[in-house]
């Protein structure tokens, strides 16, 4: 009986102690659920890249958003050399904290300033072999991995470059032409004038011949340095200067009364048009938010436009000022706001304010396709217009609008009638020119004299006879 008894009463335990067993390794297998994903890191580069320079500029982000990144390595391949660029190891979780996952979830590789501070480039195809694993316990633990091999080119020279224009005078705030051949291997090249870059174009039969329009822009220093650049695709950079001759400019100061009229009609008006302007809870600083940062950002999305203008003149000779128009700021203008007596503000007024009578016709300044109609923040309703190769005029603070975006227009095709809308305190056009997002002096390209000598003389015959093709 007592044998008996102690059989049956092992055999009630065993499945109290397999259900037990069981239960752990459930509970185990939940709480570790998370480390047996299949999902390998994520290996990829900043750009796409077929050729590299001696210090090229190339990073490397592996992301593994699992169980982590457990190691990543990368080899450097040309001829019979082997450099490693990369050999790094990241921590995962202990024993005790199998649960957990690998806290390092990304890490981006400045594989450019690697390559050049381990290896001396030479010239010809490379490769580079990337590794990357995870902490999953996938693969016997050994976890998910990803492997790439990124065939390529290591080109150490950079472009020739030859300035072929000889006498350069630019006034502050002005424009200037530069012509220059280059060789057929530069993706990338024009004039960098201090922080601002401008870009080259072909100019007549031969493709290597190029010219570059481009601004010594008001608000930097008139002894920016200015030079021809020229990168190819493996980040080679040629560069190159050229005579010049720089005219510093001083321009006038104002000083503009706010009173709560104006205020009143302006603020209101703009921000029905312009949703990303945060109403301040006060006239005044609405109105601050508006003249600045709106005012930024109505300069920053012209400069966005630029890359849709054509590559090519659009425009035929001198520009027109608006017709019969009397003077009311100039370019370049520094006004100072002020407020029931006391400073509120400073902003650069770059365009030149015209008026006739009131809802006057509004003519466009030269030949061009218009990119932009439609109220356009502190302008009020606007009109810009592509004159080509980054050259872009502004037609602001219009009443009405009276042409399309697309639509091309001939000088003196009447675009709108002046207005008093945008922060605008009586009926006048704001006339504004942009090279590449630059606001440059429009009275050069109101001379004739001035284009022939600058641009058209530098360019020849072929300078206008690609217009409109």
């Amino acid at each position: 009986m007592t044998l008996a008894r102690n059989l049956n009463r092992g055999v009630g335990v065993l499945p109290v102690f397999l259900g037990l067993v069981a239960l752990i390794l459930l509970v185990g297998f939940a709480a570790s659920f998370r480390r047996w994903e299949g999902q390998a890191p994520s290996v990829r580069f900043d750009r796409e890249f077929k050729s590299l320079g001696r210090t090229p500029g190339l990073s490397l982000q592996v992301e593994d958003a699992g169980n982590g990144l457990n190691k990543v390595t990368v080899l450097l391949k040309q001829k019979d050399q082997r450099v490693s660029l990369v050999d790094e190891s990241y921590p995962g979780p202990s024993l005790f904290t199998f649960w957990r996952t690998g806290q390092q979830k990304a890490t981006t590789i400045d594989l450019g300033r690697l390559i050049a501070e381990k290896y001396k480039v030479q010239d010809g195809p490379a490769s580079l072999a990337i590794t990357a694993s995870d902490h999953s316990w996938r693969v016997f633990f050994g976890g998910n991995k990803s492997q790439q091999q990124r065939d390529f080119v290591f080109d150490i020279y950079p472009p020739r470059l030859e300035v072929l224009s000889s006498q350069h005078y630019i006034n502050q705030g002005g424009s200037e032409c530069v012509v220059y051949r280059v060789s057929p291997d530069a993706e990338v090249s024009g004039v960098q004038a201090g922080p601002n870059f401008f870009p080259g174009y072909p100019t007549g039969s031969d493709p290597n011949l190029r010219f570059s329009l481009f601004a010594l822009a008001y608000n930097i220093p008139g002894k920016s340095l200015l030079r021809v650049v020229a990168r190819d695709g493996a980040g080679n950079e040629a560069v190159a200067g050229f005579w010049n001759k720089v005219f510093p400019k001083r321009f006038r100061s104002r000083e503009i009364a706010l009173d709560d009229g104006f205020l009143q009609k302006v603020v209101p008006e703009v921000m029905s048009h312009s949703p990303n302007v945060k109403d301040q809870g006060d006239l005044i600083k609405t109105f601050l938010e508006i003249n600045s940062k709106l005012r930024k950002a109505n300069h920053d999305q012209i400069r966005e436009l630029t890359p849709k203008s054509a590559p090519r003149f659009l425009w035929d000779r001198a520009f027109l000022q608006l017709s019969n128009s009397q003077v009311e700021s100039l370019f370049a203008d520094h006004r100072t706001y002020v407020y029931q007596g006391k400073e509120v503000d400073r902003q650069d007024h770059v365009g030149f304010d015209l008026s006739v009578t009131q809802q006057y016709p509004i003519e466009a300044a030269n030949d061009g396709v218009v990119l932009l109609a439609d109220y356009f923040g502190i302008y009020g309703n606007t009109v810009l217009i592509d004159h080509g190769c980054g050259l872009i005029s502004l037609y602001g603070h219009l009443s009405s609008i009276g042409v399309q975006v697309g639509q091309q227009v001939k000088k003196k095709e009447v675009v709108g009638r002046s207005g008093a809308t945008g922060l605008a305190g009586g009926d006048h056009l704001h006339f504004g020119l942009f090279l590449h997002g630059v606001p440059v002096n429009p009275t050069e390209w109101w001379d004739g004299k001035w284009i022939k000598e600058h641009v058209l003389d530098r360019l020849g015959d072929d300078a206008l006879s690609s217009k409109g093709s």
